[in-house]
């Protein structure tokens, strides 16, 4: 390799940016300056066996489809108009990541379709899965708050309606007095508790 382009191929890694030149006529790549076969762990020369039909046999079945609407939007993009992708390719080890791209045609040749791309490329899965876990928790918290709103308030309300109904007709006795200020004073705590659980569902 010449200084000169080992010192682009260095520079092109630690920006995490990646030249790109794919022939979309015969559905193959032409030119790779590596940060995304680095990336993924393939060598050079199963890279470029891959990148046939725009990498379908390493891109995850559930995102070619965006893979392919990607390209699409190529072909038809202005000059200087960024393209972002996120998409899961597989690994050399057989493991999934999610990687994300914004790329844009340097350069173009209408006639043989061949275009020349730049590419920023990155491993995002860590970031994923974070929100992956984060929407998680969010769908649980709904989950305890649907609860606690429906099937958990709703005898509470009923069992505050009885104590007040009782109250009003007069109960005897000292004992049955206490007992009944007891229950309404438990009661009464515990709808404090679930509206906190709403408050704080609500606030979150």
């Amino acid at each position: 390799m010449r200084p000169g382009a080992k010192f682009l191929a260095s520079l092109f890694e630690v920006a995490h940016v990646e030249f790109q030149v794919y022939d979309l006529s015969n559905h193959k790549l032409v030119f790779s300056s590596g940060l995304a076969r680095q990336l993924l762990g393939y060598s050079e020369d199963e890279y470029f066996k891959l990148s046939v039909d725009f990498y379908q046999s390493i891109i995850h079945p559930d995102d070619v489809k965006k893979v392919l609407e990607t390209i699409e939007k190529f072909i038809h993009a202005k000059n200087n108009e960024v393209i972002e992708l996120t998409a899961r390719a597989r690994r050399s080890d057989g493991y999934y990541i999610w990687i994300n791209s914004r790329q844009m045609i340097l350069e173009r040749n209408s006639s043989t379709h061949v275009f020349t791309i730049i590419r920023e490329v990155e491993d995002v899965t860590k970031l994923i899965e974070l929100q992956q876990e984060l929407e998680e928790r969010v769908r649980q918290l709904k989950v305890v708050s649907f609860k606690n709103s429906h099937l958990l308030r709703s005898p509470v309300a009923s069992i505050i309606g009885l104590v007040n109904l009782i109250e009003e007709q007069g109960i005897a006795g000292e004992h049955n007095k206490r007992v009944l200020h007891f229950l309404k004073e438990t009661i009464t705590k515990l709808d404090d508790v679930i509206h906190e659980i709403n408050d704080d569902a609500k606030l979150n």
